[in-house]
């Protein structure tokens, strides 16, 4: 089985919807950095799910999920940079109309970022996977998020394999811009937190060393390809 699959967390309100947009307590006035995700990035509080922090999913505090891991390494080397998630879960499932979800996003847009780190694809449906129809609207959704056009990109790929991680790669090498692979990570077992969680597709979230592999492999990217 394709480990896609076990993920059975719902990709439908994963956040309150002032949460979407979620933007650190940072001061800076440098560097721009906004986070397109998923739960792996930004998940809400869900006792539902046995899953109590608000936080990537399913690291085992907030500094440990990728995002914050991110966020620590280019505040080392750029203290002034600001920061800002914005969780496009809703995006992902409803992707073929995806614009009717912009309105969710709207904070974002207005943050208007430097530099976009695009980690997304997982909760897209995978069954009869629209290649077109998913570049097309990726392209419409990136742009919005780019209102001066004047944003870098980095891409990854699913953490789980996903038929959509070829067209991120189309994506990263149409946009001129850094493709980060990550699918192996959702082949290793301790890679996620199997055994720290009830609920089964909670655990086969990236845990620590996950979160870890994941930041370090975007800001060797960012470091190497002088993004930032």
């Amino acid at each position: 089985m394709n480990p896609l699959d076990l993920n059975t967390v719902p990709a439908y309100r994963q956040l309150r919807e002032d949460q979407i947009c979620f933007t650190f307590d940072d001061q800076g006035t440098g560097h721009r950095v906004l986070f397109l995700g998923n739960s792996i990035t930004l998940h809400g509080i869900a006792p539902h799910l046995g899953w109590n922090r608000l936080c990537g999913m399913a690291a085992s505090a907030v500094e440990n999920d990728y995002v914050h891991l991110c966020r620590a390494g280019i505040l080392a080397k750029h203290p002034d940079a600001c920061f800002q998630i914005a969780q496009v879960s809703e995006w992902e499932r409803r992707f073929r109309e995806g614009q009717e979800t912009y309105p969710l996003y709207a904070s974002a847009r207005e943050f208007d970022a430097d530099v976009i780190i695009v980690r997304f694809l997982e909760n897209c449906p995978s069954r009869d996977f629209d290649h077109e129809t998913f570049r097309a609207q990726a392209r419409a959704l990136l742009d919005y998020f780019n209102p001066s056009g004047t944003a870098k990109f980095l891409f990854t790929s699913s953490f789980w394999r996903h038929p959509g991680d070829e067209d991120m790669k189309a994506l990263a090498e149409e946009y001129g811009c850094p493709f980060v692979s990550l699918s192996d990570l959702g082949d290793l077992d301790e890679m996620m937190a199997i055994g720290q969680y009830e609920h089964t597709g909670v655990a086969r979230h990236p845990g620590d060393l996950g979160m870890k592999t994941i930041a370090g492999r975007i800001l060797e990217a960012l470091d190497k390809n002088g993004i930032l």
